[in-house]
């Protein structure tokens, strides 16, 4: 929950370079992170992503395959946002793991957005297979509470890498790509 509101927090600060306009044509370049368009999609994929943790809470207004299903679609949305933003798949930098340098403090830390990159290929790729073992919950429960333990612990990595990408990227401007 820190972590929500933490990272709302800079949603909310990050919110100026949206209304910005842009002149001019669409560039490869544009869609990727600090590009017009990247900046507009890795945000709105992480409003998706946020959205998509009112699962956790299923306020009583739906049953819980219903707030599954919203879960679901909200977060391979806001993933694939996520992933654009990335420069997925034609300028994705990330494919091998990112070096860290602890000597330069937390600017040392931004080879972590590569690993925020895979984690949120991961957890879509894990939504999948545990919306099928969800199905099939009364035959495979024991898989089905491990996948969830471990869907759980990837979801906030995630959470954890992207409020680092988020304070160098939003916070303290630093370009990170």
């Amino acid at each position: 929950m820190v972590f929500i509101s933490v990272i709302a927090y800079f949603l909310i600060v990050g919110v100026g370079p949206l209304t910005e306009g842009h002149v001019g044509g669409l560039r490869s370049m544009d869609l990727k992170g600090d590009g017009w368009l990247g900046y507009r999609l890795g945000y709105s994929g992480t409003v998706l992503l946020l959205a998509a943790q009112a699962y956790l809470f299923r306020p009583g207004l739906l049953s819980k395959p219903a707030w599954l299903d919203i879960h679901c679609q909200l977060t391979t949305v806001g993933g694939v946002l996520i992933l654009v933003h990335a420069g997925f798949p034609y300028s994705f930098a990330y494919w091998t793991l990112p070096r860290m340098y602890p000597e330069l403090g937390v600017f040392g830390l931004v080879g972590l957005q590569g690993v925020a990159s895979w984690l949120v290929l991961a957890l879509i790729t894990s939504g999948f297979f545990g919306r099928y073992i969800y199905r099939k919950a009364a035959k495979r429960r024991r898989a089905f509470r491990w996948w969830h333990s471990a869907h759980a612990i990837t979801s906030g990595l995630l959470y954890v890498t992207g409020f680092i990408h988020l304070l160098l990227a939003v916070q303290l401007r630093y370009l990170t790509a």
